[in-house]
């Protein structure tokens, strides 16, 4: 009885906390977020939507923008929805998962236009002051996921209860595809008329007892984000060098069904360069903040968190908020409830 009460709770844990993978949307500054990269049983699928404000701002520094231009004095706000879809399969006998991520949302900048490259399109109005926004549909994006070190293929009920996770290690690749919302006379634009992508290697500790509620983890990914160019951005060619981040994530379960976490994100590089000539410095963030996941049923989840830069370039003020609804579901666990009268 006690292992069918574990292996009960435990389903219950890999079909709802398995957030998986905000993998990229246009604004960089967020992270994938706390246990996205927990490995979980083989033909779990998740459904999740995500809405995402952000504001980003300047002072006398730079500001990156959806559009991968360096933004001097500039105010950004974004709206981001995202709507993925993530499987959880076995590739090469190690766990993986694969997802489908679409992105829409709008982004408005208020740009000081003083010593801006290249000139902004002709304002009728005078003004050092220029504003634009744009809305849409940007680009889609794909990520795989797999396990290298450190967790066995989870295919079976036998395997769930026999799961005690100590370190594991991933591999992740993501590819967004250039075909969002991007007007060529416009300096603003959701979509980035341009190939890009990111490797990460998701590292994961966990400790304590593995059991709901009791559940604790550190959690750290390396990656970089790698860009192609933009051949038409107003008439000219933009290019950005690699973009590097550090996320991770502190998390501790303070009830069964909702654990919280402590984030962090350190993001260099990205410097610009427009028809071959350097555009302002590299960048450097760094943010904080706070996460929360509530399991409300077996396949229902709500997670919210709010972010904020406190160390890097003290010129840039950002904050994002993230409110994420997910449902997920395994067959195999729907045919055992069935079978058990649940």
């Amino acid at each position: 009885m006690k292992n069918n009460y574990r292996f009960i709770e435990i389903q219950k844990l890999f079909t709802t906390i398995i957030i998986i993978f905000l993998f990229s949307c246009t604004l960089f500054a967020q992270d994938d977020g706390a246990r996205a990269y927990w490995n979980g049983r083989a033909g779990t699928n998740v459904i999740s939507v995500q809405y995402m404000p952000a504001h980003l701002g300047a002072s006398n520094s730079m500001a990156f923008a959806p559009g991968q231009y360096i933004y001097p004095n500039a105010e950004t706000d974004v709206n981001i929805f995202l709507a993925t879809w993530a499987h959880q399969l076995i590739i090469f006998n190690r766990p993986s998962a694969i997802a489908v991520n679409l992105i829409g949302g709008s982004v408005g900048v208020n740009v000081n236009t003083e010593n801006l490259t290249p000139p902004v399109p002709d304002d009728p109005t005078p003004s050092v002051q220029f504003n634009q926004a744009s809305s849409g549909f940007s680009d889609p994006n794909m990520q795989l996921v797999v396990n290298l070190i450190g967790t066995p293929p989870l295919r079976s009920v036998v395997d769930m209860l026999n799961y005690e996770p100590t370190f594991s290690l991933d591999i992740a690749g993501m590819l967004a595809f250039p075909i969002g919302q991007y007007d060529k006379d416009k300096l603003v634009n959701i979509g980035l008329n341009r190939w890009y992508g990111r490797i990460a290697l998701p590292m994961k500790y966990h400790f304590g007892v593995f059991s709901p509620g009791y559940m604790s983890s550190f959690e750290l990914t390396p990656a970089v984000w790698l860009f192609t160019e933009n051949s038409d951005f107003m008439g000219h060619k933009l290019e950005n060098k690699p973009l590097w981040s550090v996320e991770a994530h502190l998390t501790h379960d303070l009830a069964p069904g909702i654990f919280a976490s402590i984030d962090m994100l350190y993001q260099t590089g990205f410097e610009s360069e427009i028809d071959g000539n350097e555009v302002g410095e590299k960048l450097e963030i760094g943010q904080l903040g706070l996460s929360f996941n509530y399991q409300i049923t077996d396949n229902v989840t709500l997670r919210t968190g709010y972010s904020s830069n406190v160390f890097g370039d003290a010129n840039l003020e950002t904050s994002a908020v993230r409110l994420q609804f997910v449902y997920s579901w395994n067959t195999s666990d729907v045919n055992a409830k069935k079978l058990m009268g649940d």
